[in-house]
């Protein structure tokens, strides 16, 4: 699924990519900028952070899955 554009709480793939490294479990209450997840595109590897503070409620993604942009990696309440 794609996160939603208007939803502070869904959290998107910034670019396509490959996750690396997933650094949350579902419960784990987060800061604004804390790191979700790792991904990698052209051997560069890129942090994806919380966009807002919060309780990550579901995770989308598991390392080695493929990603477009937009494709939704967590979900934050």
């Amino acid at each position: 699924p794609k996160a939603e554009k208007g939803s502070k709480g869904q959290v998107g793939a910034p670019m396509p990519g490959e996750v690396v490294e997933v650094r949350v479990k579902e419960g784990t209450t987060v800061a604004k900028g804390d790191p979700l997840c790792v991904l990698s595109a052209m051997k560069m590897e890129t942090v994806v952070t919380a966009p807002v503070a919060g309780k990550v409620t579901k995770i989308h993604v598991r390392p080695g899955l493929s990603l477009e942009g937009e494709d939704l990696i967590a979900e934050i309440e």
